[in-house]
């Protein structure tokens, strides 16, 4: 007696899933790996920093409500209280500006290696806008305490109330949040000057990756990506 071959209906078999062909992946430009593509923008990053920050050299204008009363007060024979809050502003500032490098560098390490080549491909500031964005709410965290402290040995909100005393009738000019919390008027502007002044930098070097002589590594991988 011959044999029996049992064939399955074809609804009952079941379908085997066959994997999707993986999408091939471009090589980075100039053969880096992906490590030192983040490697060399860091490096990079960091000597931007140091180039746009490390002199310390910030500028802090005041609150534009405190701006007219000081212009009022000069037109009264009162012009010393507004140079006094302004000396303070200055100095306050001038004490922050140095540490804020710090602080930048410290934070590098939010640059993942996967967002390199995307970074090193984007405009001319697209590094420093990332950083701003993933970084920018926590370096405002750690740079208030030190500004607070700065403000203080300044005596810029003392300088502040005596400009208040004098202005009389044109106290009612200080009515923003600026002058209610001058802490947190100076932290920001410190911030956005700094990121403003990397970015102004990172156009620069990403035109001419010479500029990154410092670090040989962030001066190919930047050439490698140079428009």
């Amino acid at each position: 007696m011959g044999s029996v071959i049992w064939v399955a209906p074809l609804g009952l078999i079941a379908a085997t899933p066959v994997a999707p062909a993986a999408a091939p992946v471009a090589p980075a430009p100039g053969g880096f790996s992906i490590q030192q593509l983040a490697d060399g923008l860091k490096a990079g990053l960091g000597s931007m920093i140091s180039q746009s920050l490390g002199s310390g050299t910030l500028t802090v204008t005041p609150p534009p409500a405190l701006a007219k009363i000081q212009a009022a007060l000069s037109k009264t024979g009162n012009a010393a209280a507004g140079a006094g809050f302004e000396e303070a502003l200055k100095a306050a500032v001038s004490q922050v500006s140095p540490q804020v490098a710090g602080l930048l560098k410290s934070d590098l390490s939010a640059v993942k290696p996967e967002d390199a080549q995307g970074l090193l491909a984007g405009g001319p500031d697209a590094a420093t806008k990332f950083l701003q964005q993933k970084i920018g709410p926590s370096l405002r965290e750690k740079l208030l305490p030190l500004v607070k402290q700065a403000t203080a040995s300044s005596s810029m909100a003392a300088k502040a109330k005596e400009m208040l005393a004098l202005a009389g009738p044109f106290a009612g000019l200080a009515g923003n949040k600026a002058v209610n919390d001058l802490d947190g008027y100076v932290c920001d502007q410190v911030l956005a000057q700094s990121f403003a002044l990397m970015a102004k930098q990172e156009a620069a070097v990403r035109a001419n990756p010479a500029l990154l002589k410092d670090s040989p590594l962030a001066q190919k991988v930047f050439a490698a990506f140079k428009k």
